[in-house]
This record gives C-alpha cells, structure tokens and sequence, in this order.
C-alpha cells in the first residue's frame, strides 16, 4: 500500500488536502484506491499532511489482508458479539468515535450481561423490553446513584447500534435475519429535537466577559473565541500558536482536542468545513497576545517542568492542556453566578451568530465562519434569531403605524 497527498478544490473554491491510499483488493486483485480528507487547507499545511501518510497507511492495512471466513462461534453471546463487532471498528473509526460507541455498547450490555443470552437467541420482544426500560431507567444519575429515563433519540442510537452489529451476524452466516428490523422506538421524531437557541445582546456579551476577567480569569480568552469567533470547545482548546499568522491577521482552525473517556488531540475538525481561516482583528489580536506573554512568563518559571510541548493557546500554567469537560463545567459554574444559567459555552457559537447577523452578514459568510458543512443548521440559527428579533418589534411597528392611529 502507498500513500500520496493530492489536493482538491470544493465547490466554494477552497483548497483541502487529501491522502490517496492505492492498494491491491485482496479478492479481485485489482488496484484500488481509498481517498481520505485531512481537514487541512492546502497551503501552508503539506509536510503536515504528509506526516499523517504513514499513519493513515497502518491504519487501513487492513483493506489489503487476506480475507477470511469469519471464525465466531455461533453460539456466541450477544455481548461478546458486541465486544466482536466494535473491535473491528477500532481502525475505521475515530478514537473520539471509537470511545462514544464503546461507552453505548456498554449501556447495553449492562442490561443484558446478567442473563448472558446468546446471539441468536433473542427476539424482537426481547429488544422492545429493553427499549421499554432503557426510556425508563437507562441512565444514572452520577450524584445520587438513581435511575433515571433516557431520551428518545438516545435509545434510538443503542437500537441503530444492535441493528447494524446484527446485519454484520448475519454477514457472518450467524443468524439469517435481523431481529431489530420490527422493532421501533416510539416517540418525537429526532428531527423535532431541535437545540435550544440562547443568544446574548452585544452590551450583554461585554458585561459578560468582564465578569469572567474578574472572577474566572483562566476562561477569559476561551469566552471570547467563543463568543466573537463561534469557535467549538474542541477547536478552542485545539489551538495552536503555529495557526496564528501575526503578519497577515489570520487564524487557521485546523486541530481539535476532544474528550469521551479519554482526551484526544486530532489534525482534523469536526466536519471539513471546519477547516476555515479566519481574520485576526484586532482586539482577538491582543487577547491572544496577552495569554502569549503570559505562558513565556509560565514557561520561564517551570522550566524543564513545563510540558506545553504541542504550542496550545490555552493551558494550564505548568502547559498540561486542559481537560475539555473541566472547561464545560467551570464555564457552566461561571454562567450561574453571573445569572444566566441557560448560556453554555457551546451556546456562545449563538450568541457570535447572532452578533454577526446584527452586523448585516449573509448567510454563506456565516457559515463560513463558524464552520457548518451544512447550510440548514447557520439557516436554523440565523431564523430563529430573526424570529426572537421580530417578537420584539412591537415598538417599531406602534411607531410606523402612528401616523393612523386616528382613524381607528
């Protein structure tokens, strides 16, 4: 298998870089050829991309091994088939997705482990009780150890999960239909889940992050590329100096730092239109050149001790990255005390939007910025917003309709 870097342009005329994998189909015997994005702008970024050939070629070695017949037992149990299934997903996926998956399968197997029922035993009544009491008692409660019910879309994930390690079976001539595919999740469809739009108003934002100055200082500079760049926590706290052009103004979001079960750092955004480069103004430009100062002010104190050894923007002072769920949850903290509880720091993505809406950028700029690769979700803020701001016209349309009052 070789591995080599090309580029292509999208549709709005920005330029990614891709790894080409060619390899030989162990089956056929033809060359094929397996293109994986990098999530990186084409310039600036090729030695870094080339660094991340040799890894991609160790992880789809696979797609060149011997095919063969599958040795699982058929008498085996449903949650060993489970630890099967996901540990042949380990090299196709993302750590990050990796671990969500792993800690769903193990929601799962809680309930079934007890009894241990064999694969090819259940049914699907068997899988419509489970559903039944996972919307009841699925989750627990890490205060004070309860059940608790959990939500329709969440147990519509675990049923997709059985659904597809069961197709999977019956690949691997196990069982010859698939118990789940009566079974349904009765509730809200998950497209009538839709987020909670919070927004906070220019002078709010302002009073917002004075108070984080003041109080929680070490989430100042995280709040405001919150705020003023609708950045995600994982771009955030993913932030290197070497993204930071100071002689053209730009930003470039390219590297993120996620958490399930364990915190990881990844080459690549959420989606590939999260890869954007982004102005420097100049206010982001002294925030960031202030946070600079002082971890040289850290690093000349700790020394050999300190370990920001990847150029993050924000650490802790000795340079360990910071654990993005302690983030979330000081965020959170800070929120309450300053009475807006409702604001999260994901929400502030909202609030940037809603800035820039106010500031008259259209719908494709937005987008942009905040990194959606799909228009309908900036669409979706962008209306709701608009829907808040005509709710409080009133006054306006009193002031415009004035002029006739007297004939009512």
């Amino acid at each position: 298998m070789k591995g080599t870097v090309q580029s292509k342009t999208t549709k709005k005329g920005v330029e990614y870089l891709y790894i080409y994998l060619n390899y030989k189909d162990p089956i056929t015997g033809k060359r094929k050829q397996k293109v994986i994005a990098t999530g990186l702008t084409a310039k600036g970024n090729k030695r870094k991309a080339e660094a991340m050939v040799n890894d991609m070629v160790e992880k789809y070695k696979y797609l060149e091994a011997p095919r063969t017949v599958s040795t699982v037992d058929n008498h085996i149990s449903l949650c060993d088939f489970l630890d099967h299934w996901l540990a042949g997903k380990k090299m196709e996926l993302r750590q990050s997705t990796y671990e969500g998956y792993a800690c769903r399968i193990h929601s799962i197997k809680s309930y079934f482990e007890k009894e241990n029922p064999e694969l090819i035993s259940l049914r699907p009544r068997d899988f419509n009780e489970y559903f039944k009491y996972a919307l009841e008692y699925g989750k627990i409660n890490q205060k004070n150890h309860k059940r608790e019910t959990l939500s329709v879309r969440t147990v519509r994930n675990y049923r997709n999960i059985l659904h597809v390690a069961y197709n999977e079976a019956i690949i691997d001539g196990i069982i010859d239909k698939n118990p789940l595919d009566t079974v349904v999740i009765h509730g809200k469809k998950n497209r009538e889940y839709s987020e909670e739009f919070a927004f906070l108003t220019e002078e709010e934002i302002s009073d917002c992050l004075h108070f984080i100055k003041e109080y929680y200082p070490r989430l100042t500079g995280i709040a405001f590329m919150g705020a003023y760049y609708g950045l995600r926590r994982s771009e955030i706290l993913g932030l290197e100096w070497s993204a930071i052009d100071w002689n053209k103004g730009t930003i470039a979001i390219q590297h993120t730092v996620v958490r399930v079960t364990t915190i990881t750092a990844e080459d690549a955004t959420k989606t590939l239109a999260g890869a954007r480069v982004l102005n420097l103004f100049d206010t982001a430009r002294s925030c960031l050149l202030q946070i600079k100062q002082q971890q040289e002010c850290n690093k000349a104190f700790y020394g050999k001790e300190y370990a920001n050894h990847k150029g993050y923007v924000f650490t802790w002072e000795d340079g360990r990255p910071y654990d993005p769920n302690y983030i979330s949850h000081l965020f959170t903290k800070a929120m309450k005390e300053y009475g807006r509880p409702e604001i999260t720091l994901h929400k502030l993505r909202h609030t940037c939007c809603s800035l820039l809406i106010n500031k008259g950028w259209d719908l494709k700029k937005l987008q942009y910025w905040l990194g959606h690769s799909d228009a309908s979700t900036t669409l979706n803020i962008y209306s709701h917003f608009n829907r808040k701001r005509l709710n409080e016209s009133q006054n306006d349309l009193n002031s415009i309709s004035a002029a006739v009052s007297d004939i009512f």
